[in-house]
């Protein structure tokens, strides 16, 4: 009597784990490259600040810039770096964001769009080497942004 038998190989655990273990990693490299890079970062504050004392002591700085500028007491380029200084200094004091590294992008995606068209007005003659714009103009739109800022609540 004969009898055919078809041995197959046993099953390879060595293989099947291999092949999982690599694409677990794969997994988590992608995951960690999403988080690293395209993740909004949630800054969480050790005290809360004041925000209407905020608001009035930048507002108050800008309205002396505005005096220097007005009284020719500091050129259009100083005035402009000294005007982004204060607005990103407010941010930071306000939101705990590091404003220095701020970007127009960074405060779209913040839902802060006005401080994106500042920082792009602000930008050219801040960096020019005679400095040129509206910087009277620029000032006003800035103390209306500070005036207007509010923390928006977490959902």
């Amino acid at each position: 009597m004969d009898v055919e038998r078809d041995i197959s190989l046993p099953f390879n655990y060595n293989e099947t784990l291999f092949k999982t273990l690599i694409i677990i990693i794969i997994v988590l490299v992608i995951v960690y490259i999403f988080n690293r890079f395209f993740k909004t970062r949630v800054v969480r504050m050790i005290h809360k600040p004041n925000i209407p004392r905020l608001k009035n002591k930048y507002t108050g700085k800008l309205e002396n810039l505005y005096n220097k500028v007005s009284n020719n007491k500091i050129d259009v380029r100083g005035g402009y770096t000294e005007l982004s200084n204060i607005v990103r200094e407010f941010i930071e004091k306000a939101t705990g964001l590091k404003a220095s590294s701020f970007s127009k992008n960074d405060a779209k995606r913040l839902g802060m769009d006005d401080l994106g068209l500042l920082m792009e007005e602000y930008y050219p003659p801040e960096f020019a080497q005679v400095g040129t714009g509206d910087i009277l103009n620029s000032i006003n739109r800035s103390i209306n942004l500070i005036r207007k800022f509010q923390v928006k609540a977490k959902k």
